[in-house]
This record gives structure tokens, sequence and C-alpha cells, in this order.
């Protein structure tokens, strides 16, 4: 294996333990940190916007290196692998997951996170509080199930 192997892996794992800590950060530190705080829908709204961008340019660099590591590791990119090799199979999963963790984030970031926000500042905590909620630990177990396939990768895609 190159050097350009290990730091697209390394590069892949930051990107990854930045993604799955930022889901983490908000529910278990911003959001007790401003619970009686008086402007805590505009820190809350803020703090999700900045995470936003930071959170879609982490998707990006995470499907680069995901591709790039394929590439480099010199997998190929056929049917047969993706269907027939158990690590193939992994892989597939893993690119599946991904796609799932897209749409997942886009329908919470431009839909259902604006429209709880929305109904927070207009005194409503109805339905969109809850389905952003949801999407977000949905988008984060699916994090979690794909970083626990690239572990099992790491280690010869065995299950």
């Amino acid at each position: 294996m190159s050097i350009w192997y290990f730091l697209s892996v390394f590069t892949h794992i930051i990107f990854a333990a930045f993604w799955i800590g930022g889901m983490l950060f908000l529910p278990l530190v911003i959001l007790p940190g401003i619970k009686q705080h008086p402007d805590r829908i505009a820190i809350l709204y803020n703090t999700g916007i900045k995470f936003r961008l930071y959170g879609w340019v982490a998707l990006l660099a995470l499907l680069t290196t995901g591709l790039l590591n394929i590439h480099l590791r010199g997998l190929p990119l056929t049917w047969d692998f993706f269907t027939e090799s158990s690590y193939g199979r992994l892989v597939s999963y893993k690119v599946l997951i991904f796609f799932g963790i897209l749409l997942t984030s886009g329908i919470h970031d431009l839909f259902f996170g604006n429209k709880a926000l929305e109904e927070m500042q207009a005194g409503d905590n109805s339905k969109f509080k809850l389905f952003a909620r949801w999407s977000g630990r949905i988008n984060l177990l699916l994090a979690l199930a794909m970083a626990f396939i690239g572990l099992v990768l790491s280690r010869g895609g065995v299950l």
C-alpha cells in the first residue's frame, strides 16, 4: 500500500469522527447547555447553520476519500466484486448507507430543521421539532452503522 492510501484512510477517519462527533455534540452539549438561555432559539439556529456547512463539507470529503480509498486499494469496481465477495458486499452496504445519510441529511437540513426552528420562534413546538429530532437520530444511527462497517472492512471484511 502506498503512503497516499494511508493518508486517504487517515483523512477519511478524521472526517468521519468530525461528522459523528458533531452529531453527538449538539444534543449532548449544546442543547443541555442552552436549555434555560433566553436566546436559545438564536443559538440553536446559528449553531445548526454553522454545522450544516461543515457537515456537508465533511460528507463531500467522506465521499471523495471513500472513492479514493477504493481506487488506491486496487479494488475492482465491478458488479461481481460488489455482489459476490463478502468484502464487496460490505462496501456496497457502506455505499448504500452513505446515500441514506445524504438523503436523511438533506431532508433534515433543508426541511425539518428549518420548519422546526420556525415553529420554535412562533412558540409552537409541534410536529416538525419531533421530525427534526428523529431525522437527526436516524442519521446518527446510520453514521454509526457505517463506522462499524468501516471497522469490519479494516479488519479484513468478514463478519
